[in-house]
């Protein structure tokens, strides 16, 4: 598959994810671990977030698991590894703004949270991005 096949899919992805979003989302953040599973097919260890204008202050939790969003990623792996299996990425991490502005990296080491490494690149970063969200933009949305 070409790189623009990918381009196209990943811009599928951004806009699926805005769809599953909660209300009053202003950044949507996500994460994927590609590994096989058990039977040789792909698996997805995901973490996905939503920052939310809550108002007086700003809300961050989980967005819920949605299968459409799941296959689009799940695809967007096999396309990677079409003509190249070896170039497959293992992680995905994709960030969306309500402009529907992105920013998607593409990382090629075993992933982390699928081998129960929770350290800061897999795990810690999201457990602190509310704050790192309110340290760069505010205790409160601007009105």
């Amino acid at each position: 598959m070409g790189k623009a096949e990918q381009q196209e899919q990943l811009d599928r992805i951004t806009r699926r994810f805005a769809e599953v979003a909660p209300a009053g989302w202003v950044r949507l953040v996500g994460n994927w671990e590609a590994f096989p599973g058990p039977t040789g097919e792909l698996t997805l260890n995901y973490l996905t977030l939503a920052v939310v204008d809550g108002g007086d202050r700003w809300l961050y939790g989980q967005v819920g698991y949605d299968e459409p969003l799941y296959d689009l990623v799940a695809e967007l792996n096999r396309m990677a590894a079409a003509d190249e299996p070896d170039h497959a990425w293992t992680v995905l991490d994709l960030e969306v703004d309500h402009d529907r502005t992105f920013r998607a990296e593409f990382g090629y080491d075993p992933p982390k949270r699928a081998r129960g490494i929770h350290d800061e690149e897999s795990m810690g970063r999201f457990e602190t991005y509310l704050d790192r969200w309110v340290a760069q933009h505010g205790p409160r949305p601007p009105r």
